[in-house]
């Protein structure tokens, strides 16, 4: 699984190992629930921003290799990231803070909801799934069960104390 911070200012390149620029932010469909592609900054800030679709992608490991470049489709991440999520009751539940995308087909399979900064260090985030959220124009409203929470918990900072070496 792939989180949308795994590929901000990723390096890219052609198929002939031509520096292209880095990630910028990504294209999704929020109601398909699909990454659309990535909006690249260019190496020369007098070259306007590019657009890569996922379909036109070689591979991806530490840097990403594509075939060419297209038109802008979607709606980037970063227009409604930190937007607000809203259960049924109208109360605000948290803010969207990233994705959980599959790295075979790009799927968006849950998004990650931070509470507070203070929840967020004692608690850790809330993951929850996609199908369940419909995107408004000033918030997203959460229409699933919130008994059931998935959880990212806040790791420990302190070292490998609890590491034995064998």
């Amino acid at each position: 699984m792939f989180k949308w911070r795994d590929f901000y200012l990723m390096k890219i390149y052609d198929s002939k190992n031509k520096y292209i620029g880095v990630v910028e932010d990504i294209s999704i469909d929020f109601y398909k629930g699909v990454v659309r592609g990535f909006t690249i900054s260019p190496k020369s800030i007098f070259k306007k921003q590019m657009y890569v679709s996922v379909d036109s992608i070689i591979s991806i490991d530490e840097d990403m290799k594509i075939k060419g470049t297209s038109n802008f489709e979607g709606l980037k991440f970063k227009e409604i990231r930190y937007v607000d999520i809203i259960n049924k009751e109208k109360k605000l539940i948290g803010v969207l803070e990233d994705l959980i995308i599959d790295k075979q087909n790009f799927e968006i399979k849950g998004i990650i909801m931070s509470s507070g900064i203070f929840d967020k260090m004692l608690k850790g985030k809330e993951v929850i799934t996609l199908k369940h959220c419909t995107l408004c124009d000033e918030y997203i409203l959460y229409n699933g069960n919130s008994r059931v929470k998935l959880k990212t918990l806040p790791h420990n900072l302190g070292g490998n104390s609890d590491v034995q070496k064998v």
